[in-house]
């Protein structure tokens, strides 16, 4: 009996112990909450009503049944205007601050930089991102940067032969019917990207331009392992695990053997002093050849390419399948653009030359402010720090952020928020951009330290082509009556694509 009562003793006296040590620590962490919250004047921000307040599932299922109906970008509009421009909710047990407050996003993207990461948010789609620049933070991120940010200054960009745009937007012209029959100009662009883009970053065009079917294989898995990387990051760490798809894993694979076989090359051509690109012309500049001098290490190639490949192509490719559908709905812009690029028709197309067109400027600002080419990004709050603003109902009050908290920053709800962008935000008007300077209002390439390097890239390509388009065609139409329609990848764009005709301009008939 004596040594049997022991055992039992001290399982009893453990038991006791923990709960005590649990109690303890939980009282801690809301004193210190308390006491932090009275010191500084925080407010709480409005509560979303799960009805499951354990996980927050219900909201979770919600999500889903719109990601699913195509409609999670006004469901999510739906929310912020029901609960206010910042509201918390429950996300399987972590607090997860929902925000359209452009302030909000200042202090995570710059003034407490230091504050957030990514890491464990992004975790899970390491077999197709790896450890490249978007999905790391701290050293790790900071090394990443160094070693790609030379390659997108603006004397890189600036020489558009180094994507051979004006040889690929040719290719383009001859594939846009001359007749004024209807075509789809989203799978055009994308071919475009894919060839300058690989151009730029592999050294060796994928000459998709030159036929429908190239690389055929290599993009389809390219295409169904980055929706399927939407859908693990949109399950976060906790959920990921319901994503079991074999095909995603199949699909990752064939896309890191076919940069695998650029990264090679490179390697090659850094081992024997062999330049890339056209002939090995030396005066071109190419990212992984750049890089390669930096390390030769396969894998930390394979995904800085991969983390570059993306945006680059993505990016472009989708912002001017969006502007080419707002124009074809609003033929006085077109026009418009049409009276301020054609006095420079015979001129050479330049970086210098594409900068002076201020309102072809701004209808790309527009398209990216309309349907910008990502909705949200999250961040985790890695040190406790108490923002100015951004607490109470208002939004005035100093808002306290814990460790461990998520907050998640809806570029799109800000980006139409009518009580900066007016009354008429949901519309389509880049005239708008010239009484309006906005800072954190208009974040669609992010900000501060984190901010996508390919921003200038995008710009170049986008105004560029628009510019080539605009000299050829007198007019555009909408072939196409349906609403633009959400398609998620690692990026949204239209799932109808752009469907136009193009009329030529007489003189060049």
């Amino acid at each position: 009996m004596k040594f049997s009562y022991l055992p039992s003793s001290w399982l009893i006296f453990t038991l006791y112990s923990l709960v005590a040590f649990v109690l303890y620590r939980r009282l801690s962490a809301w004193l210190h909450y308390r006491s932090v919250v009275r010191k500084n004047g925080c407010q709480a921000i409005p509560n979303y009503p799960h009805k499951d307040p354990v996980f927050g599932l219900d909201l979770f299922l919600s999500y889903k049944k719109a990601f699913e109906e195509r409609r999670f970008l006004d469901l999510t509009q739906r929310l912020f205007q029901k609960y206010g421009k910042t509201f918390e909710t429950n996300g399987m047990g972590v607090r997860v601050i929902k925000t359209m407050d452009p302030e909000i996003t200042k202090y995570v993207h710059a003034t407490y930089f230091d504050h957030f990461g990514v890491e464990k948010l992004r975790s899970g789609v390491e077999h197709l991102w790896g450890d490249g620049i978007t999905v790391v933070e701290g050293d790790k991120w900071a090394t990443r940067r160094k070693l790609i940010k030379p390659s997108f200054d603006v004397v890189h960009i600036a020489n558009l032969e180094n994507r051979g745009l004006g040889r690929h937007v040719g290719r383009l012209m001859d594939l846009i019917p001359q007749d004024a029959s209807a075509v789809d100009l989203m799978p055009l662009f994308k071919r475009l990207s894919l060839d300058t883009a690989s151009e730029f970053i592999f050294g060796k065009s994928m000459d998709a331009l030159r036929s429908p079917d190239s690389h055929k294989e290599f993009l389809d898995a390219y295409f169904y392992a980055q929706r399927g990387t939407a859908v693990r990051l949109m399950l976060g760490p906790k959920l990921r695990f319901l994503h079991r798809d074999p095909r995603w894993w199949k699909d990752c694979d064939t896309v890191n053997s076919f940069i695998d076989k650029h990264v090679d090359d490179a390697l090659t051509r850094r081992a024997q002093d062999k330049p890339a690109g056209l002939e090995g012309r030396k005066d071109q500049f190419h990212l992984v050849d750049e890089m390669a001098k930096a390390t030769q290490d396969r894998l930390t190639l394979r995904f800085q390419m991969q983390n570059v490949f993306t945006p680059a192509h993505d990016g472009a490719a989708v912002t001017l399948s969006n502007a080419l559908f707002h124009l074809s709905r609003n033929p006085k812009v077109w026009s418009k653009l049409r009276a301020e690029i054609l006095p420079t028709k015979d001129s050479t197309m330049t970086y210098d030359l594409l900068k002076t067109y201020q309102y072809l400027k701004n209808t790309i600002r527009e398209t990216h402010r309309v349907t910008p080419l990502s909705t949200l990004i999250s961040r985790e709050c890695m040190d406790e720090v108490v923002f100015p603003s951004g607490g109470g109902k208002d939004g005035t009050a100093p808002l306290y952020i814990r460790k461990g908290d998520i907050v998640e920053m809806n570029f799109r709800c800000t980006l139409r928020d009518k009580t900066y962008w007016g009354d008429d935000a949901d519309e389509f008007r880049p005239e708008r951009w010239d009484d309006l300077r906005p800072m954190w209002e208009y974040t669609p390439f992010g900000g501060g330290p984190r901010i996508c390097l390919g921003f200038r890239l995008v710009f170049a390509e986008v105004a560029y082509t628009m510019a080539t388009i605009l000299r050829e065609f007198e007019r555009i139409e909408s072939r196409d009556d349906r609403p633009w329609t959400e398609e998620t990848r690692a990026t949204f764009s239209n799932l109808n694509g752009c469907k136009v005709a193009l009329f030529p301009a007489k003189s060049a008939v």
